[in-house]
C-alpha cells in the first residue's frame, strides 16, 4: 500500500515527506484556485531532486501547457484533476507520453452521488482505454476539485476500488486517525493526503507525518 503526500510547496517539505516514508509526493502546478499551487521557479527544485516519485498536478490545462511542463520538469506522473476527457488523455499520451493519473471526484460523505459506482466504473474504463495508468478518488465540494480536506463517501469509494480497472489512490480528509481505515479499502493501491499532515496551509508537519506512518505501521503490523 503506497502513500502519496501531496500539496508540496517547498523542497524542504518534499525532503521531509520522503524521509518520513512517502512513496510519492505531489506538486500542484499553476492551478489558480489552489493555495498550494507553484509556478515553474518554485516547482523545479522539487522535481530535480524527486522526479522519480513526484506527481505533477494540473487542472484543465491545455495540451501545450502540460507538454511544456513535462519537458521542463520531467515528472514521475501527471495527475489531471479537472474536467479532462478520455479524448484529452489520449492526446496527452500521444504528445507527451509518460504516466497519467486521473482524479475522479466523489461527493462529500453524507451527500448522495449523482452517479452509481457502476456508472463511475464505466467512465473509468473509458479513461483506461485512452491511456490512463491510475486514478485518485478525491472529493468535490464548494466548486473545488480536490484539495479540500473533506472526506468523501467511502462506502461508494470502496465499491469503486474493488472493481477498478487500474490502480486507485483514495484522497480527501485522510489523517493519522482514519488512515488505517482508508488503507483497508478493497484492492486499494494507496492513500493520498495533504491537509491531514500540515502544520498550516501548505506547510508539512513532521509530527503529523510521524503519527500517520506510525498509525499505518501499527495497522499493517
Amino acid at each position: 500500500m503506497k502513500v502519496k503526500i501531496c500539496g508540496q510547496t517547498s523542497l524542504a517539505d518534499a525532503d521531509l515527506s520522503v524521509r518520513m516514508g512517502a512513496d510519492y509526493i505531489g506538486v500542484v502546478y499553476q492551478v489558480e484556485a489552489s493555495p498550494r499551487s507553484l509556478d515553474m521557479e518554485r516547482a523545479r527544485p522539487i522535481f530535480e531532486k524527486h522526479r522519480d516519485r513526484a506527481f505533477l498536478l494540473t487542472c484543465d490545462a491545455s495540451l501545450e501547457e502540460i507538454g511544456n511542463a513535462v519537458m521542463a520538469l520531467d515528472p514521475y506522473a501527471i495527475q489531471l484533476t479537472g474536467k479532462e476527457t478520455p479524448e484529452d488523455v489520449a492526446s496527452l499520451k500521444e504528445e507527451a507520453g509518460g504516466m497519467v493519473f486521473k482524479s475522479i471526484h466523489l461527493p462529500p460523505a453524507g451527500i448522495e452521488a449523482a452517479e452509481s459506482s457502476e456508472q463511475i466504473l464505466e467512465r473509468m474504463k473509458l479513461f483506461v482505454e485512452a491511456g490512463v495508468d491510475g486514478f485518485v478518488l478525491d472529493t468535490s465540494t464548494g466548486g473545488h476539485y480536490g484539495g479540500t480536506g473533506t472526506k468523501n463517501d467511502w462506502a461508494l469509494a470502496g465499491l469503486i476500488t474493488a472493481a477498478s480497472p487500474a490502480p486507485v489512490f483514495i484522497a480527501g480528509g485522510i489523517n493519522a486517525e482514519n488512515a488505517a481505515e482508508a488503507a483497508a479499502m478493497p484492492n486499494i493501491y494507496g492513500i493520498d493526503l495533504a491537509s491531514g499532515v500540515e502544520a498550516e496551509m501548505g506547510v508539512k508537519s513532521e509530527e503529523k507525518l510521524a503519527a500517520l506512518f506510525t498509525a499505518l505501521g501499527s495497522a499493517q503490523g
